[in-house]
């Protein structure tokens, strides 16, 4: 195809920190915005040469409105109009640990810009090898057709080759078109960025003729990008358009948005919906994502955050329909009381709001600066690494107090204003030996859950006790009493717990039979390289010649399949000790590695409860040189499918994926199930995002997933970058797990899991057993296909429902009315979509 057209998208690619701290570029790029303004207004858009530009991503634009005058909010949205600027959709370039609800809470942003009369109609992602599947609709939902992914190879592959167009399908059927561009940093690679007229006619002409030998590349327009990390708006690439036109009149050059670079692409097909484009279905799996592995910690962190945010949505939400008739009461500024006082309802969405904030910034893509990796010791870089460990931290604090308060106010809801004043008063008092103390627990969804909880007593011990609580409902617990049967067995057992018989054998590492007794069935595989709940240290074979080894790290690569990795067992000669407390079993052992000098793990087994819980603590110093650290599930399937619950939807992992997306290791919400002939498992993580599929599969760069054994490997941690991901870690703290057996394995019960690992209940001990407890004030139905959220929404809720079934479902809201009869609210929600019921909150009683 004769190339007859370039369009320069003008942009700056949007990095959260890298070449700055975050605390600095966070700011610089909402005052880009302003410059832009200044020069569009110095060189319009009248001629190819005239300045265009393309905000990358939504965010800087949202803060620059906040502040921005009137005349430059009328002269940004006639600019837009004019089709001399572009804002795009994506609030950041994101990574793939957000959920659905921290993506929708990106795209509800853009009615900030709506509402000054830009249009947005197009997401552009830039760096990240991946997108969540779910995404697809949720543009859908935003308003959004058209993805571009300007996608940076390093350490993985693309789809398709770049540049190509297709549609990408998602969970409901409905797509978007994906411009897969070129890496966005060619920009200055080739000289566009900083006007080297002379360069940037060399390889523009080069990458012209490319696509013109190309049999897979319809159309007649090239698409060349003008930006790279951070650059602030410069008129520097106007020089190259001028100097290209001069010398190549039969391929002119203009200055485009991206908009109208699309309607161009487009336009030659024949529109979005064109037969000849390629349709592909499934999860973008991004390459990138081993990085999550090199900040375990923060992470973690991160991820208790969104819990606690959930938490908090739901119980302030609760509060509210219940009435909220409970006063704080306490006296105490945090500790492990409770709120001093109650936020107002404005308070509480600022709160949501700054929560909101902070975890996009940090499920942004940015990892660390450029220096991060190769000056692991330098002040710039743990300045950079405190900053964006900051945004974890920041959204943890204040949505565990959040959290922390709307519990209180929940289940105070219960109470008269003096009963929960009195109760509140004899808190201090109370002694927790005497007999009124109690473990109360919230349930936060729309099903009745069934799990162990695991409560902190007065500070000074933790206890576990099984829950059984309904549908956004209240259950009190007696508090367990401390545990004194405590016994050390041998290691080969069998221990007898619940529906399990158990054998551990620390010095071999781990568990090396678990079987179900209700069905005989064996869920450890005997001849897995390492026994169930092994920790599992992995380095790279000494004297190794792999180019990553002996050239540079940046050759950990498709392109240099490997390095040879060796993997120590973690093993330990102590006693497995069994503790029993009600019907709660407890079985630990210890181990250590060469470079893992403690490790303590916990098998958790409730009497009556198919779930199994697994706690690996771990103590582990800081190394240098390629490293990564697993903790072994050996599930005894053959010829398994995976289903991998991602963000918003669920899908099998091979054959419902893009091609080339990442087979080697996947990051997951929580959850996943492992589908077999004789049964399968569900399996969740609640602080480690990142597994391997079949077996450990480092530098493997496998095109199709090879996995003929039901193994996970939950990848805890690496440092295999080049750059921006830490070169070391020292981590001291814990890691959670549950799993269970099932006869078959459903997607919808996939993705029900992992939605119960990321809101799991809200439990408490109190020294004063409450004296009346708040009924239900909600119930969704039909249960079985929505997963409901509940936030506070101005005085009133907000009620989000997700239909995660194929088909379409008429959603029952039943709220109790003033008068005490249930009122009844009905939303029709289409096949994997969502639907949104506001209501009203009653008026506290006096």
């Amino acid at each position: 195809m004769t190339i007859r057209q370039i369009l320069l998208i003008g942009h700056t690619h949007h990095d959260v920190g890298y070449t700055n701290s975050p605390r600095l570029i966070d700011a610089q790029h909402a005052q880009t915005v302003a410059h832009v303004l200044e020069l569009a207004a110095a060189f319009p858009a009248d001629a190819p040469d005239g300045f265009r530009w393309t905000f990358e991503v939504a965010r800087p634009v949202v803060n620059f409105l906040r502040t921005a005058s009137p005349a430059q909010r009328a002269q940004l949205a006639d600019l837009a109009r004019a089709g001399a600027v572009s804002v795009t959709g994506g609030y950041l370039n994101m990574t793939q640990l957000p959920s659905a609800f921290e993506f929708d809470a990106a795209y509800e942003q853009l009615s900030s810009i709506r509402d000054h009369g830009i249009d947005i109609r197009t997401q552009q992602h830039g760096d990240v090898n991946g997108l969540s599947w779910g995404a697809v609709d949720q543009m859908r939902d935003a308003g959004i057709e058209r993805l571009v992914m300007a996608l940076n190879p390093d350490h993985g592959r693309p789809p398709f080759r770049q540049p190509s167009g297709f549609r990408w399908e998602g969970p409901s059927g409905r797509s978007v078109f994906v411009w897969l561009s070129t890496h966005y940093g060619f920009g200055e690679e080739w000289g566009i960025v900083d006007g080297d007229v002379a360069l940037a006619e060399e390889r523009i002409a080069a990458f012209v003729d490319e696509l013109e030998s190309r049999d897979d590349y319809p159309w007649e327009t090239a698409v060349v990008h003008a930006g790279n990390d951070n650059r602030w708006p410069t008129v520097r690439f106007l020089e190259v358009v001028r100097a290209w036109n001069a010398r190549h009149p039969d391929a002119p050059m203009r200055t485009a948005t991206i908009d109208h670079a699309l309607d161009e692409l487009l336009g030659e097909r024949g529109g979005a919906g064109a037969a000849d484009l390629p349709t592909v279905r499934g999860e973008w799996a991004d390459w990138w994502s081993h990085g999550h592995g090199s900040t375990a910690r923060e992470v973690a962190v991160y991820r208790e955050a969104r819990s606690f945010a959930r938490a908090a949505q739901s119980t302030h939400a609760l509060a509210r329909l219940a009435g909220d008739r409970g006063v704080p009461g306490f006296d105490v500024l945090g500790y492990r009381r409770g709120p001093v006082r109650h936020r107002s309802h404005d308070e509480v969405s600022q709160t949501l709001a700054h929560v909101d904030e902070q975890l996009l910034l940090y499920g942004e893509h940015t990892w660390g600066s450029w220096e991060t990796y190769s000056k692991p010791h330098s002040t710039f870089t743990h300045s950079h690494h405190n900053a964006k460990s900051g945004f974890a931290y920041d959204a943890f604090d204040h949505a565990r107090d959040l959290a922390i308060e709307g519990w209180f106010r929940f289940v105070g809801a219960g109470a008269s204003a003096t009963d929960a004043t009195d109760a509140a008063d004899a808190t201090d008092a109370a002694d927790a030996a005497d007999g009124t103390d109690a473990v109360v627990v919230v349930n936060p969804t729309e099903a009745r859950r069934e799990e162990t909880v695991d409560v902190e007593v007065d500070g000074t011990r933790r206890v576990r006790l099984f829950a059984d609580v309904e549908p956004f409902g209240v259950a009190v617990l007696p508090t367990p009493a401390p545990a004194t049967d405590e016994t050390h067995e041998p290691g080969h057992g069998p221990i007898e717990a619940g529906r399990y018989r158990i054998a551990v054998d620390p010095r071999r590492g781990g568990i090396v039979s678990l079987v179900d007794v209700v069905d005989g069935r064996e869920l450890v595989d005997a001849q897995a390289p390492s026994p169930f709940a092994a920790m599992i240290d992995e380095r790279v074979v000494e004297g190794s010649s792999h180019p990553m080894i002996t050239v540079s790290p940046k050759l950990f690569h498709p392109e240099h399949p490997g390095p040879e990795f060796r993997h120590e067992v973690a093993t330990g000669d102590g006693p497995v000790r069994v503790r029993r407390s009600g019907a709660i079993t407890e079985v630990s052992w210890e181990s250590a590695a060469a470079g893992i000098p403690r490790i303590v793990t916990t098998l958790i087994v409730t009497d009556g409860s198919a779930e199994i819980g697994l706690d690996v603590w771990l103590s582990k110093p800081e190394r240098f040189g390629p490293e990564s650290v697993f903790v072994a599930f050996p599930f005894a399937i053959d010829d398994p499918r995976f289903l991998l619950e991602t963000a918003g939807a669920v899908f099998t992992a091979d054959s419902e994926q893009l091609p080339d997306t990442s087979k080697d290791w996947y990051s997951i919400q929580h959850a996943i199930g492992v589908a077999g002939a004789e049964g399968g498992m569900l399996w969740g993580s609640m602080d480690a995002p990142l597994v391997q599929l079949g077996g450990i599969r480092t530098g493997a760069w496998a095109r199709h997933l090879d996995a003929p054994s039901g193994h996970i490997a939950s990848w805890l941690m690496n440092n295999l970058h080049f750059t921006n991901f830490p070169a070391r870690q020292e981590v001291t703290r814990r890691f959670r797990y549950r799993f269970r057996p099932v006869d078959a394995v459903d997607p919808l019960e996939v993705r029900r899991f992992g939605r119960d690992l990321l809101e799991p209940l809200q439990a408490r001990h109190l020294p004063v057993r409450p004296a009346s407890l708040p009924h239900p004030p909600i119930s969704v139905t039909p249960a079985d296909a929505l997963l409901v959220e509940l936030r506070p929404s101005g005085a009133g809720v907000r009620v989000r429902v997700r239909n995660i079934t194929t088909d379409d479902v008429t959603a029952s809201v039943h709220v109790a009315g003033e008068a005490g009869e249930a009122v009844v609210r009905e939303v029709g929600v289409a096949a994997h979509g969502v639907a949104d019921v506001l209501l009203p909150a009653p008026a506290p009683a006096a």
